[in-house]
């Protein structure tokens, strides 16, 4: 077996989204969540499963807003500090782009309808992010655009272990996948 650098991040994607291995993908973290649980704060503060699912919307409606506007040799992005290198030092775009709130509100537990839509968006950004990725091929890839890929699969990846932690802290996780 040969494969590409696109290969691999498409199985990591697709891993991190919806297809069970050894770890959960972001759609059955998510299965069977309300608003109630969605919006809960766990104790000592932090960020409800609400806020994060908005958090994740929004990088990965970003990374398809950078897939669709890039061409071969074009930088992705001239905000490149929202997803940062290693040891580039904080300066004023680092602040700008702190400085954005990407979590939202925590949620209204009473407002089952508007959970179900932050759902069906997370649902449509991850097709459409995934058809983009169908689309790239290893020549289209520089430097710039592999980081991006490979920092946001791995964003994803920590968010839904957070998600999990916090359905399990609240007691909404299932007991047969424990």
């Amino acid at each position: 077996m040969n494969l590409e650098l696109m290969d691999i991040f498409r199985m990591e994607f697709d891993f991190s989204w919806d297809t069970e291995t050894w770890f959960l993908p972001l759609e059955s973290a998510l299965k069977g969540l309300d608003s109630t649980d969605a919006s809960w704060q766990p104790p000592g503060g932090g960020n409800t499963i609400w806020q994060t699912v908005n958090h994740l919307n929004y990088y990965n409606a970003l990374l398809v807003r950078q897939i669709n506007d890039t061409t071969p040799g074009k930088k992705t992005s001239d905000r490149k500090p929202s997803f940062g290198d290693i040891g580039e030092p904080p300066d004023s775009k680092w602040k700008e782009i702190f400085a954005e709130n990407t979590f939202g509100d925590s949620g209204d537990p009473t407002d089952s309808e508007k959970w179900k839509a932050v759902l069906a968006d997370t649902h449509l950004i991850c097709e459409n992010l995934r058809k983009l990725l169908a689309q790239v091929n290893d020549i289209q890839l520089d430097e710039e655009r592999v980081g991006v890929l490979a920092r946001q699969i791995l964003h994803n990846v920590y968010h839904i272990g957070q998600i999990v932690l916090i359905r399990k802290q609240q007691g909404s996780w299932p007991k047969e996948r424990e």
